[in-house]
């Protein structure tokens, strides 16, 4: 009986002891951040270098939004002032030069503080790469003792010569891929991303229909991908399909005081696992398909997996193709999501401010999911402000008075189109050709058929049909926005859309 005693006395101080080792090693796993003050008050913060030592946020570093609660690491790139990895530490005396060694090099939970300039990637491939919880601030002076996103330019924009390298066809300008812990939060705070440069396109040849540039506009039409321009004097990159912001994230996700400008494929297009986002205080200017899609995974429920979207300024989203036959959407309400968009200015988005004809094959599910649209500006959205389904596979196109109406608006109210002095505030900021050419676009539909061609005498020796062409041109479709003149874009109108914060 002495020996059993000892045996269980002894084999619970083993099991005893195997619990504190796991409660310690709890203790000690770092904690990843929750995210920070999404109201957009300011909020004196104290944030911590490299070396450990704390120092109060100055007055002239205050964002208007405050810094993320992290783990105490912030490091520091400078595209004028950094030096290469091996040399950095990412301190401010000696901060990278290239945003995407920071980032490699910053533990979870850290804040990376960029400075002006423009951001590549690694050996400036194109692309940046987050897989980890973390904050970017863009938008900070050289000695970064004052951020500001509108005054000091932190910009992602590929080159020409980066397009033609073809090194980052696959990739998204930011992919963000983060999975594993519910209660992290990615930031991106302040970054330009545009691929005006990167995209191919039409040269401006104003009495050439073909090259579709209404007069004074930077570019021609944009090439889009599969889209031969057989013959047609061009400029530009190339006409592969890439967004800018594309990934999925696990957490909390902050998109806030970005530009998103000339997409060829999406401004954003996300993945929210489970998550409760938000995309506010963002300019997206011609981008190409939609300019924010984000899609619930369907792993959480829908109130775990939420997006509020908000104060942003959508204007000039393209369709698919120069048939103008589908997208072209501002923002786009997926399934397995709840969203609360508000606050918002669209305008000039062809075939609709608005997208809400997604449904989830699982009806009972689709059925508990929430989408509010309330306190939106519209102007010129050219087929209407919401877009439903009717069925039929058709679509029912609806303006902003008559959301009230819209079934699948569970809060609705405040929506309206812009009067005569927004309308006065839009003429002043808003690119003038661009605008004028979009509200004057016109289409046209030409075909053509010889019997007797040599291509048909060949073919019908062969047994095969005979072929006639059909040649399609529209007056604009896509072409660049000015990047001199995106900056124009913030407060266009007190209180709705974009601010100056």
């Amino acid at each position: 009986m002495k020996k059993i005693i000892i045996s269980l006395i002894i084999a619970l101080a083993f099991s005893f002891s195997a619990m504190a080792q796991i409660n310690i090693g709890n203790v000690k796993k770092p904690t990843v951040p929750t995210g920070n003050n999404p109201s957009g008050k300011q909020t004196e913060t104290k944030s911590t270098d490299n070396s450990g030592q704390n120092a109060s946020q100055t007055q002239s570093e205050k964002t208007g939004t405050s810094s993320t609660s992290n783990n105490g690491a912030t490091f520091y790139v400078s595209e004028t002032t950094g030096a290469g990895s091996r040399t950095a530490d990412g301190s401010k005396e000696k901060p990278y030069k290239d945003l995407q060694a920071a980032i490699d090099a910053a533990p979870e939970g850290s804040v990376i503080r960029v400075a002006e300039g423009n951001y590549l990637g690694k050996m400036d491939q194109g692309y940046i790469e987050v897989k980890k919880y973390l904050t970017i601030e863009g938008g900070w002076n050289t000695d970064f003792t004052e951020k500001n996103h509108t005054k000091f330019h932190t910009t992602i924009r590929p080159t020409e010569e980066i397009a033609k390298a073809g090194t980052s066809g696959s990739h998204a300008l930011l992919d963000v891929i983060v999975k594993g812990n519910r209660k992290g939060t990615v930031i991106v705070d302040g970054i330009i991303f545009d691929m005006g440069q990167y995209n191919l396109y039409c040269k401006p040849v104003y009495d050439n229909p073909v090259a579709s540039a209404p007069a004074n506009c930077e570019t021609g039409r944009i090439i889009a991908p599969g889209e031969s321009p057989l013959g047609v004097p061009t400029t530009g990159g190339v006409s592969g399909s890439r967004q800018i912001m594309h990934g999925a994230v696990e957490g909390k996700l902050i998109v806030r005081n970005c530009i998103f400008s000339n997409a060829m494929h999406y401004g954003i297009q996300m993945e929210n696992i489970a998550g409760h986002w938000e995309i506010y205080n963002n300019i997206f200017v011609a981008c190409r398909m939609a300019a924010c899609e984000v899609r619930g995974n369907g792993v959480a429920p829908e109130t775990e997996t939420t997006l509020k979207f908000y104060n942003n300024t959508v204007l000039f989203t393209w369709p698919r193709t120069k048939l103008l036959e589908d997208m072209g959407y501002g923002f786009r309400y997926m399934t397995r999501m709840n969203y609360d968009v508000y606050d918002n200015l669209f305008g000039c988005n062809f075939y609709g401010a608005l997208d809400r004809t997604r449904f989830d094959s699982d009806l009972k599910r689709d059925k508990l999911r929430v989408t509010n649209a309330y306190d939106n500006l519209f102007f010129a959205n050219r087929m209407g402000d919401i877009c439903l389904p009717s069925g039929g596979g058709l679509w029912n196109f609806q303006p902003a008075k008559n959301f009230e109406e819209v079934e699948q608006l569970q809060k609705y109210e405040g929506n309206r189109e812009v009067n005569s002095n927004e309308i006065d505030l839009i003429k002043k900021a808003v690119n003038d050709p661009y605008l004028k050419g979009y509200l004057g676009l016109t289409m046209s539909h030409s075909s053509s058929y010889d019997e007797n061609s040599a291509m048909n005498t060949f073919r019908s020796a062969f047994g095969m049909n005979k072929q006639g062409t059909e040649t399609v041109r529209v007056s604009m479709y896509g072409n660049r926005y000015p990047y001199t003149d995106v900056q124009k874009l913030w407060s266009i109108i007190p209180g709705k859309g974009a601010q100056k914060l």
